[in-house]
């Protein structure tokens, strides 16, 4: 069971055991089956289509990592990359809600300067984060029957987990200055990496033509809602990769110039003047 033949019988696989899962669910919620039939049909069809998957998962998983691939292009391969995005992205949520607790950064550490850039961009999500909550509550007094007011409350607690890991990943994800490296990002997707020696000039300017990330004259903008804070002048144009939510759909562009809105541009750019005058630059 390799490639073509072994992709299309696990997908057929998947298929009929989440059909048949979501029926048994409806016709038990529907009160046609009752709960120990529903339980007789999910152990009786449930359970071996299941280890079925499991099997032909496991037999997919070998073939492909003797073929030499990584564990993200297993994944891709194995549920698809679009499923296999998502997961990474909810399982990113996850991490960064931990750092957040923790009071971590990514990529922080001895010699790292974070640059942090939410500071005034978390008033609207933050806002939609307490609008969900109450809209959760709400749901959950008005909604009548039990077994759809407690499916609908785990997904709001889903979700809110989701937003909430959304605007934990900007927080914990910063730029990154060191001696030799600077890193700008958006979350965890890496816009560009280069020297800080590329940085011709650092200075602490408000521009407010631009509130979404987009490439124009020549820079890349990655705004807040008041615009950016800090240009910084490159040397020489560099390829930088715009975010989206799909890793496949990044665009790449060549700029001059870096704007950014970060929580605190005058030091950063005292930052970058410091190094220069050490490196005589």
């Amino acid at each position: 069971m390799i490639g073509a033949r072994a992709r299309r019988l696990h997908g057929a696989a998947v298929a009929i055991t989440i059909m048949v899962a979501v029926v048994n669910a409806v016709l038990a919620a529907l009160g046609i089956l009752s709960a120990g039939a529903a339980f007789g049909l999910w152990s009786a069809v449930e359970i071996p289509l299941a280890i079925v998957v499991g099997v032909i998962t496991v037999l997919r998983i070998r073939s492909l990592r003797r073929e030499g691939l990584e564990w993200n292009a297993i994944l891709d391969e194995v549920i698809g990359k679009v499923a296999a995005h998502l997961i990474r992205f909810e399982i990113r949520g996850y991490r960064a809600i931990w750092l957040f607790v923790h009071r971590r950064y990514d990529g922080a550490g001895p010699g790292v300067m974070p640059v942090g850039y939410t500071r005034g961009t978390m008033g609207i999500p933050m806002a939609f984060l307490v609008a969900c909550v109450i809209e959760t509550a709400v749901v959950h007094v008005l909604v009548p029957w039990p077994a759809i007011r407690t499916a609908l409350l785990v997904l709001s607690v889903w979700g809110l987990i989701q937003i909430f890991g959304i605007l934990a990943g900007r927080i914990t994800h910063p730029h990154l200055l060191t001696d030799t490296r600077l890193t700008i990002r958006a979350g965890h997707q890496v816009i560009v990496e280069l020297d800080p020696r590329e940085v011709g000039r650092a200075v602490a300017r408000r521009r407010w033509e631009h509130t979404s990330q987009t490439v124009a004259d020549n820079a890349l903008y990655l705004p807040g809602p008041d615009g950016t804070c800090l240009d910084l002048v490159l040397t020489e144009p560099v390829v930088v990769r715009r975010p989206a939510f799909f890793d496949r759909t990044r665009s790449t562009a060549s700029v001059s110039r870096l704007s950014l809105q970060v929580d605190d541009p005058e030091a950063v750019a005292a930052q970058f003047r410091a190094e220069q005058f050490k490196t005589g630059a």
